[in-house]
């Protein structure tokens, strides 16, 4: 069996994969060996995962020998303790790498997370967390490190990150920002409202606030502030809102840029969807997702009669 692997065509890397299944470009390896083979096959881009508990050390051997090579290094599910998160960081410390995630490695403290984020190079664009169980706490330790380089893509869903305070300078204060994850969590309307008020003058595309217990009080800010902003991807699945959000959606859509909306598992009905589908013509949306809302058939036989031929609906 193959322990290292590209992620294309059949040959699709294991559930496990955060990078891998959506980047063609990135190999996904389940041995330290298959990380070794796979960065000298040239391939600088490479996620681990499903390393059995115990061979950390294996793992942390051989990243440093490819870390003077590899520009994006995903360990997820590798059972790193605090020891090994901060030996990562000092083998991380003098490299050129541009993506890290360390993804689905619960159990371990702040203050080894703190060390591991201190040590890592201004290089560093893409931070990918999600998955640790982080609470709020480790946030501020996280910022400052990534105020020392230029972040484009942040990763923080499955946590359970409540107060997002810190996060919101990284908003305000990243010109390159373009893509935060932060769903999965505890936040509530307090926070998403404070995020939606900086959206106008930050350049982020891709907003995930999915599965946070958020509510039509923030997520209406957050569609008033849409013409303003630059957001084309906006995920609000499984949260609180109701049609009352879809409403003013529908108001604001001609003068937003948005490409795909997710409001999948929520509770809107079927006269927010249809209101909003009515809107279509006209805006940037290729994607709803508006299923597992209990709309009924004749909702849905009326939504893709509305559908413009480029719309897709889920």
């Amino acid at each position: 069996e193959d322990m290292c692997m590209e992620a294309e065509g059949e040959e699709d890397p294991t559930e496990s994969a955060r990078w891998a299944r959506d980047n063609s470009d990135v190999v996904w390896c389940q041995t330290a060996e298959g990380l070794l083979q796979a960065v000298a096959d040239g391939n600088l881009k490479v996620e681990v995962g499903a390393i059995p508990e115990g061979e950390a050390e294996q793992l942390l051997q051989a990243v440093q020998q490819v870390a003077p090579h590899i520009k994006a290094l995903s360990l997820t599910g590798c059972h790193l303790d605090d020891a090994a998160i901060v030996r990562l960081g000092n083998v991380l410390a003098a490299s050129q790498i541009e993506e890290i995630g360390v993804s689905n490695n619960v159990d371990v403290s702040a203050a080894a997370w703190g060390e591991f984020w201190a040590k890592l190079p201004q290089t560093v664009v893409k931070w990918d967390h999600g998955d640790n169980n982080f609470p709020d706490e480790v946030l501020p330790k996280l910022v400052v490190a990534m105020g020392k380089g230029r972040v484009q893509e942040l990763f923080l869903d499955g946590n359970e990150l409540a107060d997002i305070s810190p996060l919101l300078a990284v908003v305000a204060e990243s010109p390159n920002l373009t893509e935060l994850d932060i769903g999965d969590n505890n936040v509530g309307d307090e926070h998403v409202t404070a995020l939606a008020h900086l959206l106008p003058g930050s350049n982020l595309s891709t907003l995930v606030l999915g599965r946070n217990p958020l509510t039509d009080a923030s997520a209406q800010v957050l569609a008033y502030a849409l013409p303003r902003s630059k957001i084309t991807i906006l995920h609000l699945d499984s949260t609180q809102i109701t049609d009352r959000t879809l409403w003013i959606l529908s108001e604001v859509l001609p003068d937003t840029v948005l490409e795909e909306l997710h409001v999948d598992q929520t509770k809107v009905k079927d006269e927010g969807v249809l209101r909003f589908c009515q809107a279509l013509p006209g805006s940037t949306v290729r994607l709803l997702d508006a299923s597992d809302n209990g709309l009924s058939e004749t909702t849905i036989a009326a939504i893709e009669a509305a559908l413009p031929t480029d719309v897709s609906m889920e």
